[in-house]
C-alpha cells in the first residue's frame, strides 16, 4: 500500500517537472498569445513604466509636504505640532507606497528595458536613505511635541526634501534622454 502511494507520488512529480520543460518543445511554443520571455518582458517594461512614474509622483508630493514642513518649522509661533504631524504621515505613506513600488521594480529587474534597469538602479539608494530619514523625522517629533524649536527636524525635512528631489531627477532625466534617443 505504501509503496503504490510512493509511485503515485514519483509519478506526480515527473509529470510536474517533465511537463514544463516538454512545452517550450511544442508545436504551439511560439504560437500567438503564448507567453514567451520576450513578451513577458515586454509587458513588464510597461508595467516598470507605470510604476516609476507612481514613484516619481511619490517622490514630488513627498518634496512638497517636506518643503511645507520646513516652511512652518521657520515659524515656530504659528506652527503646531499636530500639523507637523499630518505633513509627516502623509510623507510617510507616499513613502512606504514608494518601498512597495521600489520591491516590485527589483523583483523584475531583468524584465526591464535599459534605461528602466538604471533607473531602479538610481533611485534605489535615495528610496532607502529618504525612508530611513522620514521615519526620524516621525520619531523626533513624536519624542519632542513640547519643544520641537529644539530638535534637528528641519534639517531631517530638509533631508526628505533633497532625497525626493533626487528621485524625481533621476527618473525624469533618464526617461527624457531614452525619449530623446528614440526621435534622434
Amino acid at each position: 500500500m505504501r509503496m503504490n502511494f510512493v509511485c503515485k507520488g514519483a509519478l506526480a512529480v515527473a509529470t510536474l517537472c517533465v511537463a514544463p520543460a516538454a512545452l517550450p518543445a511544442s508545436a504551439t511554443a511560439n504560437q500567438p498569445g503564448t507567453v514567451t520571455l520576450k513578451s513577458e518582458k515586454g509587458a513588464f517594461a510597461s508595467n516598470a513604466s507605470n510604476l516609476l512614474q507612481q514613484v516619481q509622483n511619490d517622490a514630488q508630493r513627498v518634496r512638497n509636504s517636506a518643503d511645507q514642513l520646513e516652511a512652518r518649522l521657520r515659524q515656530p509661533f504659528l506652527n503646531d505640532w499636530e500639523s507637523d504631524a499630518s505633513l509627516l504621515e502623509r510623507a510617510r505613506g507616499r513613502v512606504n507606497a514608494m518601498d512597495d513600488l521600489l520591491f516590485q521594480l527589483r523583483m523584475n529587474h531583468s524584465k526591464a528595458l535599459p534605461w528602466q534597469q538604471q533607473a531602479i538602479k538610481r533611485i534605489a539608494p535615495s528610496v532607502v536613505n529618504l525612508t530611513d530619514t522620514t521615519e526620524d523625522a516621525v520619531v523626533t517629533l513624536k519624542n519632542n511635541q513640547a519643544h520641537i524649536y529644539a530638535t534637528n527636524l528641519g534639517g531631517l525635512a530638509d533631508h526628505m526634501y533633497d532625497e525626493a528631489n533626487r528621485i524625481d531627477q533621476a527618473i525624469g532625466n533618464l526617461e527624457r534622454s531614452t525619449n530623446a534617443g528614440r526621435r534622434g
